[in-house]
């Protein structure tokens, strides 16, 4: 059966399932779990760095992460898909609120803090019923975006600030609706943040694993197993360090779900 699977259909299933020598690999579709809630696949908007303010190796940056994942998946999952990549449109207040209402999937990728870029008091006022799942990759600083936040903190108080943590913004957009929010928790790297991406949306595209499911198996993690699971991308596995366990641990536990454990992407 694998040899008479459509060409991409194949170099799918050997990546997710490595064959064992001398032994022919059966088959197995991609199946979602029974009790779970199917989000639709063709009903997700994204916003990705907005500012184009990542700095490092491209390939590395939330733009050409991004893209990678969108060519991937173009035949399968993505091709509805309709967002911002970089600043060549970029969103205005307007926007981000058509984008985050009229979805049921909505991915941030981006520099500092996700509410740095919408005003939250337009936030709170949203009804986001619709929006199931939030994957939101934040929290990776460059000097540009260090700057950018800088100038707009002289302009917000103490406690207007605050509501932008992790914590606060996941309890923001639990109480306007969205069911599951997928963050990450404390300061990061673009390295890590491109690893994120890449496990994530392997497995919750390719594989339907539920988000909660999804989560847990990227905080699991060793060093080699989070690398190995990116072997669709070899330029990105090249380039990424080997981390020993002990040096991942802050990386793998980064993400953490708020709500609803079982939203797969159907």
């Amino acid at each position: 059966l694998l040899n008479e699977m459509p060409p991409t259909f194949r170099m799918l299933w050997n990546r997710l399932h490595k064959e064992e020598p001398g032994r022919d690999c059966p088959y197995v579709p991609r199946i979602i779990p029974a009790d779970c809630i199917t989000v639709d696949s063709d009903n997700f908007k994204f916003i990705v760095d907005p500012y184009e303010e990542a700095q490092g190796p491209e390939m590395l940056t939330p733009v050409s992460v991004t893209q990678d994942i969108l060519e991937r998946f173009q035949d399968t999952f993505t091709s509805r898909w309709v967002g911002h990549l970089g600043s060549k449109h970029f969103p205005s207040q307007a926007q981000w609120e058509e984008a985050l209402g009229s979805c049921n999937g909505f991915f941030f990728y981006g520099m500092e803090s996700f509410l740095s870029h919408i005003l939250v008091e337009r936030l709170v006022a949203m009804n986001l019923q619709e929006c199931q799942v939030a994957v939101l990759l934040d929290l990776a600083r460059s000097y540009q975006s260090l700057r950018r936040h800088m100038e707009t903190v002289e302009h917000r108080s103490v406690s207007q600030l605050s509501l932008e943590e992790p914590v606060e913004a996941a309890i923001l957009l639990s109480l306007v609706g969205v069911k599951s929010i997928l963050a990450n928790q404390w300061p990061t790297l673009l390295q890590d943040n491109a690893l994120r991406a890449s496990i994530l949306w392997e497995n919750l595209l390719a594989v339907g694993k539920p988000v909660g499911e999804t989560v847990r198996l990227l905080q699991k993690m060793t060093g080699e197993e989070a690398v190995n699971q990116d072997e669709a991308s070899q330029t990105l596995k090249d380039k990424l360090p080997l981390l020993q366990s002990a040096e991942l641990l802050p990386t793998t536990l980064n993400l953490v779900l708020y709500g609803l454990p079982h939203h797969a992407i159907g």
